[in-house]
């Protein structure tokens, strides 16, 4: 099963067969764990953001539209629960790198302090700008990708990424 498509994967779901949809579950649970946790900034709460992604998934698949992927239209419900759930606690959101592989202390400490300067501004932007942000920089996908999970124009994308860059600019620069 585990070569089937996601709309074949999906189709069988509809049809009765929930191994289908475990089988969704398991290809994408780590990379909605990590999108989830990039925005709730705890690990527990964003195993139960995912997990609750994926129960209004299932009870939505009716309403997934073929002509997209499943996998942006998964996307956008988790981004959806993990955004939810910050409104819901006030809490603010952080994004966590992927990119932190220090070779010396000097170093190490170095890039701990930068990242610090780099979370807190990335802090002070529009929620609009770090999800774009996250999706481009931490989760590498192209601007049609990101286009297609938040809904909204590819030149959208652009002009969001393009505006929360130069908003980073002027605050790790102080001008």
């Amino acid at each position: 099963m585990a070569d089937l498509s996601d709309q074949e994967l999906v189709t069988m779901t509809l049809n009765g067969d929930n191994s289908a949809f475990d089988q969704l579950v398991m290809r994408y649970q780590l990379a909605m764990y990590r999108t989830a946790l990039s925005i709730v900034q705890d690990a527990d709460i964003a195993k139960d953001v995912t997990q609750n992604g994926f129960i209004k998934s299932w009870e939505k698949l009716h309403t997934y539209n073929v002509n997209y992927r499943f996998y942006s239209w998964l996307y956008r419900i988790i981004i959806n629960e993990s955004l939810n759930h910050n409104r819901g606690s006030k809490k603010m959101e952080l994004l966590s790198s992927k990119h932190n592989h220090p070779e010396t202390p000097h170093t190490k400490l170095e890039q701990k302090e930068g990242n610090q300067k780099l979370y807190a501004s990335i802090e002070m932007l529009t929620s609009d700008q770090k999800i774009v942000i996250h999706l481009r920089h931490f989760e590498d996908l192209s601007y049609r990708e990101i286009a297609d999970i938040l809904e909204i124009d590819e030149k959208t994308v652009k002009s969001r990424l393009y505006s929360a860059r130069m908003k980073l600019r002027e605050i790790l620069t102080g001008r």
